[in-house]
């Protein structure tokens, strides 16, 4: 078998596993697995057997090429080394079995311009004129999801744990966005509208170090999902239940609301701060009230349904050509629970 070390580190990571916790697993020294994963020791094949076993993947994907995503991440990733490698290895096989996918269909034409912001203008200016180069209604964005897959973006909802979202190139060149599916409907919006950003605002522009993109990203994101001129007049006298109005229509979070509403000055400082003490108090930062569904990205979910009625391929001739269980597709794809053992406590 032509077994690649660096998949052994890609199963490794994406089960979440440390060299250490792997080799405890195993009933080897850490040392052993390091010595492996660089393509210094050759494993047995009584070794190899029980970590194919315990990563819980086919030989074949042992065998496979991958390219680690790369993306816009947030500045301030508060997250162990281990768990941000274990969303990176899952977005890195998500991006590959898209390419395997995705020669069968043919995609929406990729239209997502490039703005200048040193040249053209502001983040919001941005955002407004991509709203008319897409032809937008006036107000609020009914589906987001839909309408970035209909431009071209592919949008695929996994469990990231505290990583909010990804923007990304497939090896084909095919935007995607990787989203945390356990986030809130109003934060999923916000993200795709961040991610988007970085798309219109940083990839494959020269951008310099003195630049906030991040606070670019949000401030194209404000205006892309509640345009000033739409939603000002509705941003005076605010409290908590006319907030969860706007919030029920505009699709946006409460505090994305009363950020915008600061911003714009329809409300004085001391209003902002008792806003957001309540916030506080009420426990919304760690997420608010489910007012409205989530959006369900279709896009990637319909390729997979090609291969298995058009094309006519069965679940398990589908899991031999992404290299994955069928219960991995399932887990991964279609939102069925995957259960698996493990001796760690």
């Amino acid at each position: 078998m032509n077994i690649k070390p660096e998949t052994i580190i890609l199963a490794r990571e994406s089960r979440g596993y440390t060299q250490k916790e792997l080799a405890v697993l195993l009933g080897v020294e850490q040392g052993t697995i390091s010595k492996i994963e660089k393509g210094l020791l050759e494993p047995s094949e009584n070794l190899l057997s029980q970590i194919i076993d315990k990563l819980d993947y086919p030989v074949s994907f042992f065998c496979e090429s991958f390219i680690r995503v790369q993306g816009h991440y947030r500045k301030k990733i508060s997250m162990p080394v281990n768990k941000f490698k274990s969303c990176e290895a899952k977005m890195t096989i998500a991006e590959k079995h898209f390419s395997l996918l995705h020669d069968a269909v043919e995609l929406p034409i990729i239209n997502i311009p490039n703005w200048d912001i040193e040249k053209n203008g502001s983040p919001e200016m941005a955002a407004i004129f991509l709203r008319e180069r897409w032809r937008m209604p006036k107000g609020r964005i009914d589906n987001l999801t839909k309408i970035l897959e209909d431009n071209g973006v592919i949008v695929i909802h996994l469990d990231l744990g505290d990583l909010d979202a990804l923007s990304t190139f497939s090896e084909t060149r095919q935007p995607i966005l990787f989203l945390n599916k356990r986030r809130t409907s109003d934060r999923i919006r916000f993200n795709l509208a961040h991610e988007l950003a970085h798309f219109v605002l940083h990839w494959g522009m020269k951008v310099s170090e003195e630049r906030d993109v991040e606070t670019e990203a949000n401030q194209f994101a404000s205006e892309f999902l509640m345009p000033t001129r739409d939603i000002e007049q509705y941003l005076t006298r605010l409290n908590l239940e006319k907030l969860a109005e706007l919030k029920r229509y505009w699709k946006t979070s409460m505090k994305s609301i009363v950020k915008k509403a600061y911003t714009l000055g329809t409300m004085t400082k001391d209003q902002y701060y008792y806003l957001n003490k309540q916030f506080n108090y009420l426990g919304y930062g760690k997420g608010e009230p489910e007012l409205f569904p989530a959006e369900n990205a279709s896009l990637f979910t319909e390729i997979l349904n090609l291969y298995l009625t058009e094309l006519n391929y069965s679940k398990e001739e589908l899991s031999k050509l992404l290299k994955v269980s069928v219960s991995e597709i399932d887990s991964l794809y279609f939102g069925k629970p995957i259960v698996r053992f493990s001796i760690l406590k």
